[in-house]
């Protein structure tokens, strides 16, 4: 899954014209703690609702501020993990994203990214979810693939997480609400099965999810 899959012209990108007023109003109009500011398609760099309050002086303009712009972007063609990972490093609330000739094209917000989640985590679609913590040396995703598909399952998402150096969590979403046979091969496996989520179980716990991060975002 790559970024253009997730770009939206819901939040206009800001000129080096306008105001540091303009954009705290934009900011609260559109939920958001950063904004783009671009010339036409030229990206100029990313401006947050923290350095405005600090600077105090909201009637000037961008351009004439000595605000500092970063300047993070994504591409177009990159996969979701490294927007992910961008706007964790940078801790903003949109990403601006560039075509190949480094032109802007749109941007990514933390709101969008949440609206897409249920997608990414086959949220829609029925079935049970189970969490297996497995050593890492141990860790083989054909075994996890087979022991799933030898139960006549299919693997809608799998999401690995590293606990420490030695211990990996690893959350499997299958299409088949009872889980059971698929369980008593992985216990005969040696693998130890950590949370089962049936179907019903599984939709309710990841909306509680999902309705947390909305709250944490302020959204």
């Amino acid at each position: 899954m790559i970024v253009s899959e997730f770009i939206s012209n819901d939040i206009p990108p800001l000129h080096p014209n306008d105001t540091l007023k303009k954009a705290l109003e934009w900011m609260a109009q559109f939920k958001v703690s950063d904004l783009p500011i671009t010339d036409k398609k030229k990206y100029i760099g990313i401006i947050s609702e923290s350095d405005i309050l600090d600077y105090n002086q909201s009637d000037e303009k961008i351009s004439e501020s000595k605000i500092h712009i970063e300047k993070p972007f994504v591409y177009i063609h990159q996969h979701i993990y490294e927007l992910f990972r961008l706007m964790a490093k940078h801790n903003i609330t949109v990403m601006p994203v560039l075509n190949e000739k480094d032109e802007y094209i749109g941007s990514i917000s933390a709101k969008g990214i949440i609206q897409n989640l249920s997608r990414i985590t086959s949220l829609q679609s029925t079935g049970g979810i189970i969490v297996l913590t497995i050593p890492f040396k141990d860790y083989s995703a054909v075994q996890i693939a087979n022991i799933i598909e030898g139960n006549d399952a299919k693997i809608l998402s799998m999401y690995v997480e590293s606990l420490n150096n030695e211990w990996l969590e690893i959350t499997i979403k299958v299409n088949v609400e009872d889980v059971s046979r698929i369980l008593q091969t992985f216990y005969r496996y040696n693998y130890q099965v950590k949370i089962v989520y049936q179907s019903s179980e599984s939709e309710i716990d990841l909306k509680k999810r999902l309705d947390e991060f909305w709250h944490f975002l302020n959204i």
